[in-house]
């Protein structure tokens, strides 16, 4: 008869996820029938009867209550392992039911019958407790694969297999007492071996990530096993007595699953180690059974063992082919994605891992060879004859440029019609044979579909150390040798370049400021000034234009003529937009906490306007800054909005609707066109700064300007004039009845605290910005 058992559970939460209120409730929990665990074990220790006896005996009981309350109270307050903790409140009910049997009637018999009710109750526990376990572990791995399920059945009967043979087989053979008795007995320890089977098994497919809980309910189980094996040699023997070692060995495994109860549940965190790492545990789990298999093939051992480290044997054998699968899968996945589809030769990816290999070589003192290799007319082929033909043609490219090659060098095709070739170190003269020998392969007809196809190449060459120490660098100088081939500033004209740092140089140097330029905008190189807007008809300073600089690390500020080009060749223009639209807005918000609200007017580029998400990111950064949509005026120029004029007003039109102001930047300099005008969603002219300047000293431009203040009006328009650098033309732009001057006159572009500091000097206007009643 098994006496019962205990538990304390005094855990510090110790995981991913803060305590809440339930888990603070178990803990508490734990404390208090803990303590009345204590106090019974304590008693029952010293010896008591009668009265003594009594109270040990309850307090344990009452602690089993206490423990059922806590898993309850625990998966009350679990999303993932709800039904998990409640099957373990029943199990250890169960657990419970079968204890309070013997404490009210086996405890007081003179010889407890064996196997008794009690046993009922005490193995009523392992089925639930198996299926919260399982529960638990479909929680952590929320896909189980094939061999997933597979590394856990090794290693559950792997264990199970020894824990049979070291202890199970020999019990069974030393029994002499009824078969009720020994089946009584050893069915604790099999049952403990399906739970530690399942839990070892869920270790290994979890990994890391199981969490202290995991680990607790591992060990509880573990020590189920050795306990219910002492048990069951005892039973058979006939020496065990009640309130032993053994009741405090299963006290101590309760007080693990207790302690699984107080921390808090890792969810989601599973780390399982991939690859070769990951056979370890099943290969060594397997090679143990396989060596347990010849152990009992030497000796007399346990059958049960035996089966058991079969059944692990021939999962390890699943378990292999499924790798065997998998690897084999893999090394496809892997060849494909660094294969080119159409020409089967390396693809991009796999030319920058060889890029990388190359610049081993070169960091070790040797050379490396690059060629780039671009088919000439082989648009015109594609766009007379068709892609199908194209590619047809494409295809025969590799199997011609090998022909050239040794085998230890690499071919692989960039993209479009550009190929390249990595080779070990050639000087300059046998760099331009190789690529002549090239060009000679290609020069050749090609025939696709009955057609006698001619193509040539232009080939690029760089050359390492000497012209760069690093593979990436001399992929783009080959490349901009090759362009030079093909416009021929080579000065010769065989196709052939190799990289001149005179000649190829400002490409170079440009390939680096746009690395450069990409890093500053990434790194926080931008800075804005901001040229105040004055409202001529009130006085105020309501607006600011945005004027981004680029404070570069060695060549000090830079001005945009010094980069913007470089932004719009590069791809760059959007992302430099977006980052000053932010800026701006960041700043204007920081101006309105200090009571000066200002509009702030930022210049978009060709590129945000024909991008349909430009809007939402405007809409956006408005409500991350928490301004008003009119606090912000897109400034476009006339050229911009003729390359693309349908998408442009499709754009424009969004950002009006959200109510973003949207400024004709040099009007009077593109293509002033009334029709667009009309149509346009537009709310403001910049007049170009070349008739502002000129309107005193010149009646002409004093009448364009005249005529473009009334066609503005006309059109409900805000006429804006920059470049005013006098009195005299403020005074004149004031008479005339224009809305808002902005110039040299007024200030400068300045950083944000210079402009806080000029508009704190100037004398107030007595208007207040109607801007201020959007941004209180």
């Amino acid at each position: 008869m098994r006496s019962t058992r205990s538990t304390d559970a005094r855990g510090r939460g110790a995981g991913a996820r803060p305590v809440d209120r339930h888990l603070r409730v178990v803990r508490v929990l734990a404390v208090v029938f803990g303590g009345t665990w204590a106090a019974a074990l304590a008693v029952g220790a010293l010896g008591a009867t009668g009265v003594g006896a009594l109270l040990a005996s309850s307090g344990k009981l009452v602690f089993f209550v206490g423990l059922v309350a806590m898993f309850v109270v625990r998966g009350a307050g679990a999303t993932e392992d709800r039904a998990a903790w409640w099957l373990l409140a029943a199990a250890v009910g169960a657990y419970f039911a079968g204890a309070l049997a013997f404490e009210l009637y086996y405890r007081a018999l003179p010889v407890a019958p064996r196997p008794s009710w009690s046993d009922l109750g005490y193995l009523g526990f392992y089925p639930l407790a198996f299926a919260a376990l399982f529960l638990m572990l479909r929680t952590r791995v929320r896909r189980l694969t094939a061999a997933t399920w597979l590394d856990c059945v090794i290693t559950g009967l792997t264990a199970a297999a020894f824990a049979a043979g070291l202890a199970l087989g020999a019990l069974v053979r030393a029994a002499d007492g009824s078969v009720a008795v020994v089946l009584a007995g050893v069915a604790y320890p099999i049952a403990d071996l399906f739970l530690l089977g399942l839990l070892a098994g869920g270790l290994v497919v979890i990994g890391r990530g199981a969490g202290a809980g995991w680990w607790w309910l591992a060990g509880g189980a573990a020590l189920f096993v050795v306990t219910d094996t002492v048990y069951a040699h005892q039973v058979v023997h006939g020496t065990y007595t009640v309130g032993g070692p053994l009741d405090v060995a299963w006290s101590a495994a309760f007080i693990c699953f207790g302690m699984a109860a107080c921390r808090p549940t890792r969810v989601g965190t599973t780390s399982r180690v991939e690859g070769r790492l990951a056979l370890l545990v099943p290969a060594g789990c397997a090679l143990s059974a396989v060596g347990l298999l010849f152990w009992g093939y030497l000796g007399d051992s346990d059958p049960v063992a035996g089966v058991l480290a079969l059944g692990a044997v021939l999962a390890a054998l699943a378990r292999t082919g499924l790798t065997f699968r998998d690897v084999r899968a893999l090394a496809d996945s892997r060849r494909q994605a660094r294969t080119d589809e159409l020409t089967g030769l390396p693809n991009r990816r796999s030319v920058f891992e060889a890029l990388e290999a190359a610049d081993e070589r070169l960091a070790s003192g040797a050379g490396v060879t690059v060629l780039v290799l671009d088919l000439d007319r082989f648009k015109e082929i594609n766009d007379s004859l068709g892609h199908a033909v194209g590619d047809a043609l494409l295809r025969q490219v590799g199997p011609r440029l090998s022909r050239e090659l040794r085998g230890e060098d690499f071919l692989a095709r960039l993209g479009g019609d550009e190929f390249i070739v990595l080779c070990s170190a050639l000087d300059g003269a046998d760099a331009v044979t190789l690529a002549a020998r090239l060009r000679a392969q290609l020069q050749q007809p090609f025939r696709v579909g009955g057609m006698s196809l001619t193509v040539d190449a232009s080939v690029g060459v760089a050359l390492g150390p000497e012209q760069s120490a690093t593979a990436e660098e001399l992929l783009q100088l080959a490349d901009l040798a090759m362009y030079s081939a093909k416009a021929g500033r080579s000065g010769s004209s065989d196709g052939v370049a190799v990289y001149d740092d005179a000649r190829d140089g400002s490409g170079r140097h440009r390939l680096e400021a746009v690395d450069q330029l990409r890093t500053g905008i990434g790194s926080g190189q931008l800075v804005l000034h901001y040229q105040p807007k004055l409202a001529l008809a009130t006085g105020e300073v309501d607006g600011v234009e945005a004027l981004v600089r680029w404070q570069h690390p060695t060549r000090g500020l830079l001005f945009p003529d010094a980069f913007i080009d470089l932004a719009e060749s590069a791809g760059l223009m959007s992302r430099l937009t977006s980052a000053v639209v932010d800026m701006a807005l960041a700043q204007c918000r920081a101006w309105a906490d200090e009571g000066c609200p200002l509009t702030v007017s930022v210049n978009v580029s060709p590129s945000n306007l024909v991008d349909e998400e430009f809007p939402d990111e405007v809409a956006q950064a408005l409500r991350r800054h928490g301004l008003p949509a009119a606090a912000l005026v897109l400034e476009v120029t006339e050229s911009i909005l003729m390359e693309d004029r349908e998408r442009a007003v499709r754009v424009l039109s969004r950002l009006r609707a959200t109510g973003v102001g949207v400024s004709i930047d040099d009007y009077g300099t593109g293509y002033s066109s009334l029709a667009y005008l009309a149509a346009l969603p537009v709310t403001e002219l910049k007049l170009d700064r070349v008739f502002v300047g000129a309107m005193t000293g010149s009646s002409r431009a004093a009448s364009i300007v005249t005529s473009t203040l009334q066609l503005a009006h006309a059109l409900d328009l805000t006429l804006v004039a920059e470049g005013a650098e006098d009195q005299d033309t403020v005074d004149a732009l004031a008479t005339l009845g224009c809305d808002v001057v902005q110039g040299y006159h007024l200030s400068r572009p300045l950083p944000p605290e210079q402009l806080w500091a000029w508009l704190q000097d100037r004398p107030p206007a007595g208007v207040r910005s109607p801007l201020a009643d959007d941004l209180r």
